[in-house]
């Protein structure tokens, strides 16, 4: 049974991050909703084919019940194939699957950038007009646009640096930020670039001040940053650019914050489209990720999955995990103004790898030996 468990949870996320890359490409994805049914079936033959206690059974029911209520109100079952997903992530060596993850992502970026270069799919740059009605040349190396260049370099940078931070010596960093230097130059990407910039600083500052990867101020802090977002969301949503700081701020986010008061006749993302389970035709895409969770999936479950996020940092200082902590911040902040962690792309999403390898923890679940995955 564990052989079964590990060969469909292997496939699966084969697949997943296949998509992920694909999606990225000038490729389109035939049959995408049928893959993910595919992967569905994957993890929920691995998920049955492992063992897993009560109170992990009682916790996957009771949120499987919260992912029903979703899909029945919104057409949406990306609940249900993330909780899956995380829950066959349970007994697995998530810490050898998350450098998987990276190795193959980082493959697949690499074989986009090839393509492009030898101009055989993919563009490798894009003249167009990206802020201000000035006409600009970025390059984005066959990912579609130079934004989603630059976030796929940040995703494998956070992974990469959570899964070998041991082998990193501190010029090291100083190279992964040259290099965060010369994507800034050719995409002028400045969400991903600033947030390059934090999470290789904090990742710096963990690593070297011992006293902060055991104070519990540290995990604190980043759940007050979680908070800290998911307010400044909702402060977005409510008021828009008819609040004079979030107007002077629009420019500087490229606009993100007025799409939501002129791009669309209802002001989707607004307060007013929201609602506690969300609504089948709340399907509109901006960039504002937190905005686009409480939007695509209502208020409960996404109080739920940011309460979730708490729970999974503060797991984090009980196994005195910072680089998680790190991790965590980083994406949370960059989810505030864009969306790359939003989707229906589970291989997209690391903190669902990383409630995958806490979960028995965060249901507050002992087992008799430590696992190799960080539990």
């Amino acid at each position: 049974m564990g052989r079964i468990s590990g060969i469909t949870f292997f496939l699966g996320l084969l697949i997943e991050l296949t998509i992920v890359i694909l999606d990225k490409s000038a490729y389109t994805i035939q049959y995408e909703g049928q893959w993910f049914r595919v992967t569905f079936l994957l993890f929920g033959i691995s998920l049955i084919t492992t063992r897993h206690s009560l109170k992990e059974w009682v916790g996957l029911f009771l949120l499987a019940i919260l992912g029903l209520i979703s899909y029945r109100a919104t057409g949406r079952n990306e609940i249900l194939r993330c909780l899956v997903f995380i829950w066959a992530c349970v007994g697995k060596d998530m810490r050898k699957t998350m450098k998987f993850t990276f190795w193959y992502t980082t493959a697949g970026c690499g074989m986009l950038i090839l393509l492009s270069i030898l101009g055989i799919a993919g563009q490798v740059a894009q003249t167009a007009v990206y802020r201000y009605d000035i006409v600009e040349h970025r390059y984005c190396f066959g990912m579609g646009h130079p934004n989603a260049f630059h976030c796929m370099m940040l995703a494998i940078t956070l992974l990469g640096m959570y899964c070998y931070y041991e082998k990193i010596r501190w010029w090291g960093y100083g190279g992964i930020t040259i290099f965060h230097l010369i994507v800034f130059f050719l995409t002028k990407s400045r969400s991903s670039f600033m947030v390059s910039m934090g999470a290789i600083l904090l990742v710096v500052l963990l690593r070297y001040c011992k006293f902060l990867q055991k104070w519990a101020g540290s995990y604190l802090l980043g759940i007050l940053i979680i908070a800290g977002a998911v307010w400044f969301s909702v402060f977005m949503a409510r008021f828009g650019v008819s609040n004079p700081f979030l107007y002077k701020l629009d420019p500087y986010l490229s606009g993100r914050i007025s799409t939501l008061n002129w791009d669309s006749l209802n002001q989707e993302g607004m307060l007013h489209t929201w609602s506690l389970w969300s609504v089948a035709r709340n399907n509109y895409f901006f960039d504002l990720g937190i905005v686009r969770v409480f939007y695509w999936f209502g208020i409960i479950p996404g109080a739920v999955y940011f309460l979730a996020q708490c729970r999974l940092i503060w797991c984090g200082y009980r196994a005195k995990d910072f680089l998680l902590l790190a991790v965590m911040i980083s994406i949370t902040i960059y989810t505030v103004f864009e969306a790359h962690y939003v989707s229906d792309y589970i291989g997209r999403n690391y903190i669902f790898f990383f409630m995958g390898m806490y979960l028995t923890r965060m249901l507050g679940v002992k087992k008799k030996e430590e696992t190799s995955n960080g539990q």
